[in-house]
């Protein structure tokens, strides 16, 4: 079945690039791409519907609420202390 679609300058560069290793085959590359991305996609669903996952998450959206959060310099800093206890 034929499709069209454009591609911006940087996405039709890529689609070149490893159609090399395909023989050419950039509807092949194309293909493989669609059948990754489904897949994924059917791994994040499957991940966001485990109620242990959306507990941990309304757990952290009521962490944000609440302002239970460090910054990224704390954080940081937490680290590097931890490193040169070692």
């Amino acid at each position: 079945m034929r499709r069209q679609f454009v591609l911006d300058k940087k996405s039709s560069r890529l689609l070149e690039e490893l159609a090399e290793t395909r023989a050419g085959n950039k509807s092949l590359v194309v293909r493989e791409a669609i059948g990754l991305y489904a897949a994924m996609e059917a791994s994040l669903e499957e991940i966001e519907s485990n109620p242990k996952f959306v507990k941990m998450m309304e757990r952290t959206a009521e962490d944000l609420r609440e302002g239970r959060v460090y910054s990224q310099e704390e954080v940081e800093r937490h680290l590097a202390s931890k490193r040169k206890r070692r």
